[in-house]
């Protein structure tokens, strides 16, 4: 029964950050990405130092404030959407959750951009769309990279734990 109750509680948490994303995409004066102040002190101290190369993504987010927003927005999406479909009790939707939680948050972002364009000063975009995908991709790649990092950790702990007691047993201890 705990499981159900861990699925409900993820469910009803997906549901209301989608329904969210519905509110935001419904409004036609969407609010303003904070202020990029910030970006221009880091790019001027990245100049500074000589790594003109990593202004990059910052130069990218301050010409495309909204491209930026949609890829984090779906990328909390994907948070969301992992453990909604990994704790749903099914062997094979818990086995593919990632490429689920992927090609869920990309039909609901597809269908955001149709609703958009029902909406008065809002438009459709396909660069926004691809923003949405990226952002549950990136998300699905910090899980996976989190669940990696914790079983090499596992491994780790447990071979040292096996060679203390190999060397317990050649001690006689």
């Amino acid at each position: 029964m705990k499981g159900r109750k861990r699925f409900h509680i993820f469910l009803c948490m997906t549901l209301g950050y989608a329904c969210f994303l519905f509110y935001l995409s419904s409004l036609s004066n969407p609010p303003e990405p904070p202020d990029i102040r910030l970006f221009f002190g880091i790019v001027s101290v990245l100049e500074d130092l000589g790594m003109k190369f990593l202004v990059i993504p910052f130069y990218i987010a301050y010409r495309n404030p909204d491209k930026v927003a949609h890829f984090f927005l779906y990328m909390i999406f994907g948070f969301f959407l992992y453990p909604t479909i990994s704790t749903s009790g099914n062997s094979v939707l818990s086995k593919y959750a990632a490429p689920l939680s992927i090609f869920i948050g990309s039909i609901y972002g597809l269908s955001d951009e149709c609703h958009q364009s029902f909406v008065p000063y809002r438009s459709a975009s396909m660069l926004d769309f691809l923003a949405d995908f990226f952002g549950l991709l990136f998300s699905q790649i910090l899980i996976f990279s989190y669940f990696g990092i914790k079983r090499i950790k596992r491994k780790i702990r447990e071979g040292m734990e096996r060679e203390e007691e190999e060397e317990e047993k050649d001690l006689g201890v």
